[in-house]
Formats: structure tokens, C-alpha cells, sequence
């Protein structure tokens, strides 16, 4: 698990430590910054003279990354995380003509990372070519890593059951919470003879069978989040771009509450978010129990006066409550309802 992350030179950021809990929100507006944080993990754990490209990102050579406001030579990128009850070190600093490492990086960490540019509705998807399934970056093989672990049976001391009272099988787990924040459930199937998936929706209120494509575009972005979040262990780092996309605030309340139930498990959960309905959600969990106050890190992203990014925490208490309120921090529903009231 990371546990801190320094970023030097990077981008918009001049000098900034985040402290990096269970479960981590990275908030703000666009362009401040939210992004730049998973491309400083992204960019330790890619290897090669250039680690700003590889399979998680590919955004060029380091002198197009350095920061232009502070004319920075260099890129230093820095954590702390624990790996077997043990602290280590680990750090790279990048120029336009060298890369050196420094320090310790265990590669046991699996990381999971659902880009906000997930494959959508399809009539098919692609299987992965290889021994070990991945659900890829974009969740490209996230129905074909169902298709081959959904009737594999479970281990309540292992793996991560919220009702033992459920199917325990991968499948079934992925059914319940899929069931309970969309309504559906989900069937993948191999296509004979060809390298595709075929999926399959059942709706708990109408019996027979039905294509992606022909209920709500967010089941199927859920359903590949819920897939790729369930493959994660004790000890695992699962990163997610706007899960709220495409998914009503109810749903996205419930998608919460499963975040919430598997960062308290000890899966290293980081999210970056546009959407309140997902900053307030984790503030209830804490409030109803679900997930305790300091295994959760809130920051909110602005910009100083040169124009570098700056992540603000946002402390919670025990009870849900936020310790701080920066300006600009969700707050537009309350500014249009001044002006719909006249206030």
C-alpha cells in the first residue's frame, strides 16, 4: 500500500506530499491536477529510460512534462509504501537525458487501473491473448476475466463477500453488487471458435436475457469497474477515473458503499472525481460505520497565484463531517439555488 507520494517538477506541481490512505478522493476542477497525481504512480511503476511511457500512459518525453512556471530540469517523483508490514522507500528522478531510481520496489503490488476512457457498449468484446488474464487500463478483457472466473467458488477468509448469504463464487459476487446498484445481473459467454465475449443482461424485473445495447449505457460501466475491483487482494491498488460517469446519484451512493466495503478490507482504492454524490458518499459511510475516518484521504485540488497546483486535504472526522471547506469545493448547487430563490 502507498502510503505517501512527493511530486517535484511534475506538470503543474512545484513541491507537493500527499499522504495516500485506503481509500483516496482527489477532487477539483479541471485541469488542477487530479490527473498529473496517478501519472507520478503510473510513472514509478513503468520502467525504461522513459517512464512516461508504457502500458499505464504515454504523454511524451520528459522535457514536455517538466514544469514550464518553474522551469524545472528535472522530474523527482517520490513514495512511501508498505509492503509486508515493512516501510520502504522508493524514487525516480527524470531528465531530458537520464532516468535514475532510487531505493526499493517490490512488483508483487498488482494494480488495477479503470481509465476514464473505459470500452463502453459493444456487441462483443475482445478476449485477452495470454496466460493471465488482465482486465486492462481501458477495461478492455473485463468480460472475458468473468467469463473464465465467474463460477470460481470463494474463500470468506480471503476473498471479499459482503453477504455470505450470496452466491460465493467471483461470478455471483459481481452479480450482487451489479444487482444492487443498477438492478442487473450479467451473464459472458465465450463466442465459439472466435477470440469474443459475448454479454448478456438480466434485469431483476423482466425475465429474459438482453444485449448491452439495448438497456442503459452505465450498466455496462459499472459492471466492468465492479469486475475489476473484485480481482483486486488485501494489499492490491485500484485506481478509478470518474466512476460517476454514466450512473444516476443513487447508484453512484451504492458504488460508494462498495468502494468503502473493499478499501476497509485493506484494498488501496484511489478515485478521482467531478461528482459530490461520490464525495459525500464516502463521508456517510463513515458516518454509518462502513469504512473508518482515518483510513480515508479527501483532497481538493487549486491553483496558487503562479498557476502551479496545490492539493488541499480535507479532513473528516469520525461522524462523516468535513474539518474544511475550501472555496469552489462542490459548492455550485448551493450557488444556483441562491439564485433560483433570490438569496
Amino acid at each position: 500500500m502507498i502510503k505517501k507520494l512527493a511530486i517535484t517538477g511534475f506538470k503543474s506541481f512545484d513541491r507537493v506530499e500527499l499522504n495516500l490512505k485506503n481509500f483516496t478522493l482527489l477532487a477539483g476542477q479541471n485541469s488542477v491536477g487530479k490527473t498529473t497525481v496517478l501519472q507520478a504512480i503510473f510513472a514509478l511503476l513503468q520502467e525504461g529510460k522513459n517512464p512516461f511511457r508504457g502500458s499505464y500512459m504515454n504523454i511524451g518525453t520528459s522535457a514536455e512534462v517538466q514544469n514550464a512556471i518553474i522551469k524545472s530540469q528535472e522530474v523527482q517523483l517520490d513514495m512511501e509504501y508498505e509492503q509486508a508490514g515493512l516501510l520502504q522507500t522508493y524514487g525516480k528522478v527524470i531528465d531530458k537525458n537520464d532516468m535514475k531510481s532510487s531505493g526499493i520496489w517490490d512488483d508483487k503490488m498488482k494494480v488495477i487501473y479503470c481509465s476514464a476512457d473505459r470500452i463502453g457498449v459493444k456487441d462483443t468484446y475482445e478476449k485477452y491473448i495470454g496466460d493471465n488474464i488482465i482486465i486492462g487500463k481501458n477495461c478492455e478483457y473485463a468480460f472475458h476475466y468473468l467469463k473464465e472466473y465467474g463460477e470460481n467458488e470463494l474463500d470468506p477468509k480471503i476473498d471479499f463477500i459482503y453477504d455470505e448469504g450470496t452466491k460465493l463464487t467471483f461470478g455471483g459476487q459481481v452479480d450482487y453488487w451489479l444487482d444492487r446498484i443498477m438492478g442487473y445481473r450479467i451473464k459472458a459467454r465465450e463466442i465459439d471458435k472466435t477470440e469474443f465475449i459475448r454479454v448478456l443482461y438480466a434485469n431483476r424485473k423482466v425475465p429474459f436475457e438482453m444485449r448491452p445495447k439495448n438497456i442503459g449505457t452505465g450498466v455496462t460501466y459499472i459492471a466492468e469497474i465492479i469486475i475489476a475491483a473484485l480481482a483486486c487482494k488485501e494489499g492490491d491498488l485500484l485506481i478509478v477515473e470518474n466512476p460517476e460517469i454514466h450512473l444516476h446519484p443513487s447508484g453512484q451512493a451504492e458504488l460508494v458503499k462498495f468502494f468503502a466495503f473493499l478499501a476497509q478490507c485493506g484494498v488501496q482504492i484511489i478515485v478521482e472525481t467531478h461528482s459530490d454524490h461520490i464525495y459525500n458518499g464516502i463521508r456517510k459511510s463513515i458516518r454509518l460505520d462502513e469504512i473508518d475516518s482515518e483510513n480515508v484521504a479527501i483532497y481538493f485540488f487549486e491553483q496558487d497565484k503562479r498557476g502551479c497546483s496545490i492539493p488541499v486535504e480535507v479532513p473528516v472526522n469520525e461522524k462523516g463531517k468535513a474539518l474544511a471547506d475550501p472555496e469552489g469545493m462542490f459548492d455550485q448547487i448551493g450557488k444556483d439555488l441562491d439564485t433560483i430563490l433570490g438569496w
